[in-house]
């Protein structure tokens, strides 16, 4: 059991919830859909009719010599109706929020006495609070009403009702039913929860808003409230009247009436005079309200409010300038204390008009106090909930409580004096992200002698810097570099108001710059001789993009310590290594004259020579690693090629029989550093149980289960055969075939054909191509429908041990039956039928006696369980439909709920991994297996994969494939698998993308962004590297003649010589793309223009521009017309281009038909949120089209060689898995998935320098691939060619993948 904290006030504390049922009455005109309560069905209904009046009255309790037990539920019953209240209303899953409602239902109380009678007499020390003191009772309790904010309750605030009530007042409660708590249950409307804008229905012209209709609930609540207070003062002169009058009890226990009726000399709580109104947020609205309006009509005289307790009050729903004080002669205003939280006293406006409010309350006295820390939600018990409550909330929570109790004994300026309190100010310290201002309260202690009103933040504290990380992140810091600058006090002061003077979160800062900016910051608090001035030339400098380096940075600060405005810029350039560059060649023979001038002897000296090369002065700026590399190479040169330290000796291992392997996952699971265990042996995977931990209710059934497997991991993935896989079902395919893998077992491929009207037959087919093409081998491929005749037996097992029943409850009966997961369920009128009669009525099911929906075979379980998956779920259904195995012999189908746990349990299944949308059906999983005494395999259950700005739902997909946005299930641009890998996309790259991630419980909900960069570290090492023109420019050479020929020797990869080189031809006609030439030179432009030099990548000599040639029309260039330097020194050129040549005999170049570039298919990274739907978000650009890119001619033999690499692996893997007695067996229905199939023309994947990563799309025609690999390879008649980029070379922020 889980209490909130205890009040320790002087009495102990009775609560008492009271109904009073009254007329029905409907307040305003807006209408909201509800469920009946009767009926079960939808109606549209009045959103605010009342029809019962119900608050909790919080009392000091007279408990001596009573046997009553301790606790009151904190959550609103039935635990459906809070869960989806509080779904509907913080928008978050049901699923999520389940384990915390299901945790805090049933064991979190308050603690107090349900109940108990109102204490009427001296109190003595109770056996909890034996330092109680001996005061006696007032003569009458005063009385406070309560009114909670949005989505709060009755229980809600308990907190602060129970420490009034402990300290001798009588707080009553009120739960308001207008749809601003999270929920209700109401006698007659049945369950109603918070109305949020998208409910409302309106029925007349009035304005439409959300605004107008707090109004109306605000009216309504004045009406609840008033209702309440008569019929509790009715009771507290006249007593109970029974039942059918004035106020009841809420529930059947026994309430000591007489407690609270008044004597003939006193009266029990004093309802005539000095009535406290309280409320928090829209409760506080509610009590302006009702101090500034009349009382409803039918109501003659208003409630005697003597003071009022407004904490974190919210105006809006008020209209401006009100709430204004009633001016009637004679009128005496209440006295108020409004307690604010740092947040709602920092909301600019809000805060200028609750000034204004109270001021015309109270000119004299301007009561509204700020609690340092407090949230909004802390007046509330939200912040107090055992287990996620914290110190400085108990300590604020202490400080609500005092300031009310002394407001209310008419103490508060003494409390407030005697206590350490601060004169702020609200200054503006920044820029939120959305460019508003950030605001915080700044100020010192008035005094110091005594407790702040708040807890202090110390620095440990790791919310102490919120604002300033804020601040940090709106100039582009990441969080974690964010949260790592504002630890250091003192850079972080430097660094706030560098942001403040410069206006830096407005200059529109990448990451870098905002890193560097944080290292100047870190610099400057390290001196004092930096001036202002000198600190604006240092900001300026790295906002032009002079200073691009922390070193550099560090140069600066200690230059401006010496020089002072006007600074020497070319010397401060100098100085700091502003544009500095050196080529590769400058760089190659600054490394060998300093090996020759050192006397360097070899190998052992390199780590000393990178370090002195890097140190010498005209090499400082030099890119470290280019000169590792220039050191690594001049050493090569000089010594000879580095030898391989030989690896030690190791134990030989001890072979294992032979099993089918997943070498895929094994090198996904081994991508990482090999420091890190295994995926599979790490977090989620790695705490799993082992084969035969699983619990059975006798233990034979585990001896049987570990004999069937040789204690083996067994795993299966069952798809549903309904659609195509997506991205993250590769995450399943990764995690139950790995983790098989990993620990030598077995993993089954099961299709859970259970429902014949949505399978296909090409669905079965894709799913096991797919999941070969990502490089596993099911051990076996299976059917539920394999097992039909056993689940049948079954089911008639189950109806003879009474666990079963056939039910004849129309669907919309069966909802209502189960509470529409919102109340209780209620038990179905067969359930109790006999159990021939269940059988015979399943037998009618079976012969097709039934039609669709007429009768369902349904699981006796529990209904008294709170959760769901609980409440007898279908175990059978009739369907008319033709099943594509077993044909038409069946007429009745079992349910995923009863078909999976069963066949997991057939095949001897260890390990039943699956997303956590299941964690609810585990329960139900394993109450199946033990009520029919079968092997219980364990359900695990680990987080789903997706990706940002993308789609999964089968529905969906199949929308834009019939409406034509994408050209099927394929298009590049979706994320279905077989989509990926017609992009391009290697297997392997899924598969280290799924890795890294990790396996855990929670969702990974990921960026694309991070995908593509996944797939491009995977291309990075594996893809071969040609020369590409995207948009062709033909360039002359004059000054060779028409037939010079230089064939090229080209590596593919230079850092992966495996991949192999080719020729290619240099000629006097050579392409270079469009972008690498223009008219107009610059000092940073160091590619080709007219009388420039520039490199081109593998020849033998730079070129240079002479002359050029345009288009009359246009005056685009057409032809370019170059020098080549090759007589003499010829230039240095600082930068290198690619080039095809034109060369018809040797076929170059090759010439693109179509290459197509693909962006997200959505704007936004939710495209679900979009209104209308999910279409609207669709970018009109996601595919660009790209005619007459030109690629160098050993694209050919590349090709032809990939096609035969990628078949020659298919077939290894296929003759390998078939050696393995058993392995990948199957009936003759399934289909045969061929290693020629596992290959496509997507394996064609290359990089196109400078370009992108690109892969051979599916509509290519490409002749030479279906010829003989003794014919030499080359365009064909009819070839049409489409390359697809697979991914840019650097991540795109604007384009994606």
């Amino acid at each position: 059991m889980l209490f909130l904290p205890d009040s320790c006030g002087r009495f102990s504390v009775g609560a008492t919830t009271f109904k009073l049922p009254v007329s029905t009455k409907v307040l305003g005109t807006a209408k909201i859909r509800r469920n009946s309560h009767s009926d079960g069905g939808p109606s549209v209904k009045p959103a605010l009719q009342l029809d019962e009046v119900i608050f909790t009255a919080y009392y000091p309790a007279g408990i001596q010599g009573r046997n009553i037990k301790k606790g009151l539920d904190w959550l609103l019953r039935p635990l459906q109706a809070s869960l989806h209240g509080y779904a509907h209303y913080s928008g978050i899953s049901t699923w999520f929020l389940w384990p915390i409602v299901y945790l805090y239902g049933r064991l979190l109380k308050i603690p107090v006495y349900p109940n108990a009678p109102l204490l009427r007499q001296r109190p003595t020390a109770s056996p909890e609070h034996t330092q109680a003191r001996s005061e006696t009772c007032p003569s009458s309790w005063p009385l406070v009403i309560f009114s909670h904010g949005l989505g709060g309750s009755r229980t809600a605030y308990s907190q602060v009702c129970t420490r009034l009530a402990s300290s001798g007042r009588v707080v009553l409660a009120i739960q308001h039913r207008d749809g601003s708590g999270h929920a209700f249950i109401s006698s007659t409307t049945g369950p109603g929860l918070y109305v949020k804008e998208e409910d409302l229905i309106w029925t007349s012209n009035e304005e439409k808003t959300m605004i107008n209709f707090r109004q109306q609930q605000l009216t309504f609540r004045q009406y609840e409230i008033y209702l309440a207070f008569y019929s509790f003062k009715q009771l507290i002169q006249d007593g109970y009247k029974g039942l059918s009058h004035g106020l009841r009890p809420i529930d059947e226990r026994f309430i000591d009436w007489s407690s609270w009726l008044s004597d003939v000399d006193t009266k029990a709580v004093e309802c005539e005079k000095d009535v406290l109104l309280a409320g928090h947020s829209f409760g506080g609205a509610t009590v302006f309200t009702i101090l500034s309006t009349d009382p409803p009509a039918g109501i003659s005289a208003p409630i005697p409010v003597h003071k009022a307790l407004i904490l974190d009050p919210w105006l809006e729903p008020i209209p401006s300038p009100g709430p204004r004080p009633p001016q009637g002669p004679g009128d005496v205003l209440p006295q108020l204390l409004v307690i604010n939280s740092e947040k709602f006293s920092l909301w600019k406006d809000h805060f200028a008009r609750l000034i204004g409010v109270v001021q015309a309350w109270e000119p004299e006295k301007r009561r509204i106090l700020t609690i340092l820390r407090s949230q909004h939600e802390s007046f509330s018990d939200f912040s107090l909930l055992p287990l996620v409550s914290r110190r400085p909330a108990h300590i604020v929570m202490d400080r609500i409580v005092e300031l009310s109790e002394a407001f209310i004994d008419g103490n508060v300026d003494k409390f407030v004096n005697e206590i350490a309190t601060r004169k702020m100010e609200i200054r503006i310290v920044g820029k939120k992200p959305d460019g508003s201002p950030q605001r915080q309260l700044v100020g010192e202690d008035s005094s110091t002698h005594h407790p702040s009103m708040a807890p202090t933040k110390s620095e440990s504290d790791p919310t102490a810097s919120d604002t300033s990380i804020l601040l940090f992140k709106s100039i582009g810091l990441s969080q974690a570099k964010a949260a790592e600058a504002a630890k250091n006090a003192k850079s972080a002061n430097v660094l706030r108001n560098l942001i403040v003077s410069y206006d830096l979160a407005e200059a529109r800062l990448d990451e870098k710059q905002a890193t560097i900016i944080t290292a100047l910051a870190g610099q400057l608090a390290k001196t004092e001789s930096v001036e202002p001035d000198e600190q604006a030339f240092a900001v300026r400098a790295i906002l032009q993009g002079k200073l691009k380096s922390v070193d550099q940075v560090n140069a600066a600060v200690k230059y401006l310590e010496k020089f002072k405005v006007p600074i020497n810029e070319l010397e401060f350039d100098t100085e700091c290594g502003v544009g500095f560059s050196i080529t590769s060649e400058e760089l190659h023979d600054a490394v060998t004259s300093y090996i020759r001038e050192n006397s360097v002897t070899g190998w052992p000296n390199l780590g000393s020579v990178i370090s002195g090369v890097k140190a010498s002065p005209a090499l400082r700026w030099a890119n470290p690693l280019e000169v590792k590399n220039a050191v690594e190479k001049a050493f090569t040169e000089t010594f000879g090629t580095k030898e391989a330290a030989k690896p030690k000796a190791k134990d030989p291992k001890k072979e294992k029989a032979a099993q089918p392997t997943a070498t895929a996952s094994e090198a996904a699971a081994g991508s990482s550093s090999s420091n890190r265990k295994p995926v599979f042996e790490e977090g989620f995977l790695g705490a799993l149980h082992k084969p035969g931990e699983n619990p059975q209710i006798r233990p034979e059934l585990r001896e049987q289960h570990l004999r069937a497997t040789d204690g083996q991991v067994w795993t299966r993935f069952p798809p549903e055969p309904n659609g195509y896989l997506h991205i993250g079902h590769s995450k399943a395919i990764f995690v139950n075939f790995g983790y098989a893998a990993h620990h030598g077992g077995k993993c089954y491929l099961r299709f859970d054909d259970t429902n014949p009207e949505k399978e296909e037959a090409r669905y079965f087919q894709s799913i096991i191509e797919v999941i070969r093409w990502l490089g596993f081998e099911p051990w076996k491929i299976t059917y539920s429908s394999d097992y039909f005749d056993q689940l049948y037996d079954l089911a008639i097992e189950l109806i003879k041990r009474d666990k079963a029943y056939v039910c004849h409850c129309t669907q919309e009966q069966i909802k209502a039956d189960r509470g529409e997961k919102i109340s209780a369920p209620k038990a179905c009128v067969h359930r109790s039928r006999p159990i021939q009669e269940s059988l015979d009525e399943f037998k009618k099911m079976t012969d097709g006696y039934y039609r669709p929906k007429e009768a369902n075979l349904r699981m006796k379980m529990d209904l008294t369980d709170g959760n769901p998956q609980m409440w007898d779920l279908t175990a059978y259904r009739v369907l008319d439909a033709s099943h594509h195995r077993t044909l038409d012999k069946w007429k009745i189908y079992p349910t995923y709920d009863y078909t999976h746990c069963l066949v997991d349990s057939f095949e001897n299944i260890s390990h039943s991994l699956c997303t956590t949308e299941f964690i609810a059906s585990r329960q139900s999983y394993e109450w199946l297996c033990d009520a029919l005494d079968v092997y219980k395999p364990r359900q695990s259950e680990f987080g789903r994969l997706s990706l940002q700005g993308t789609i999964n739902s089968k529905r969906k997909i199949l929308q834009l494939v019939d409406e034509g946005y994408v050209s099927g299930w394929d298009d590049p641009r979706l994320y279905t698998l077989i989509a990926l890998r017609r992009r391009g996309v290697p297997p392997g790259a899924i598969l280290s993308f799924v890795s890294t991630l990790g396996v855990s419980t929670a969702a990974s909900n990921i960026q694309i962004a991070r995908f593509e960069q996944t797939v491009r570290q995977y291309l990075e090492g594996s893809a071969p590297r040609l020369f590409m023109v995207m948009h062709p420019l033909k360039v002359i050479i004059e000054n060779v003649p028409d037939d010079y020929l230089v064939m090229v020797d080209k590596p593919f990869h230079p850092k992966n010589p495996q991949l192999g080189s080719s020729q290619i031809p240099f000629t006097r006609t050579i392409y270079i793309d469009a972008d690498d030439f223009r008219l107009e030179d610059s000092k940073d432009y160091f590619r080709l223009a007219p009388g420039k030099s520039v490199g081109l990548f593998q020849a033998p000599y730079p070129i240079t521009c002479t002359s050029y040639k345009t288009d009359s029309a246009s005056g685009e260039v057409t032809e370019v017309f170059c020098r080549l330097e090759d007589s003499g020194t010829p230039p240095k050129p600082k930068a290198y281009i690619q080039w095809v040549a034109e060369h018809a005999s040797s076929g170059s170049p090759v010439r693109i038909d179509e290459t197509r570039i693909f962006h997200p298919l959505f704007k936004s990274d939710n495209p679900l949120a979009a209104t209308p739907d999910f279409k609207a978000d669709i970018n009109p650009n996601s595919m660009e089209v790209i005619k007459g890119a030109m690629v160098e001619v050993s694209f050919w033999p590349l090709a032809k060689r990939c096609v035969a690499d990628a078949l020659e692996e298919a077939r290894a893997r296929s003759a390998k898995i078939k050696a393995i007695p058993g392995a990948g067996s199957h009936d003759a229905h399934t289909p045969e998935i061929t290693p020629e199939q596992l290959v496509g023309k997507e394996c064609v994947r290359f990089q196109g320098l400078r370009v992108a990563y690109l892969a051979v799309d599916s509509d290519s025609r490409l002749g030479a691939l279906d010829e003989p690999s003794d014919v030499t390879p080359g365009i064909r008649q009819g070839d049409y060619l489409v390359l697809n980029r697979i991914a840019s070379l650097k991540e795109d922020a604007g384009k994606g993948i």
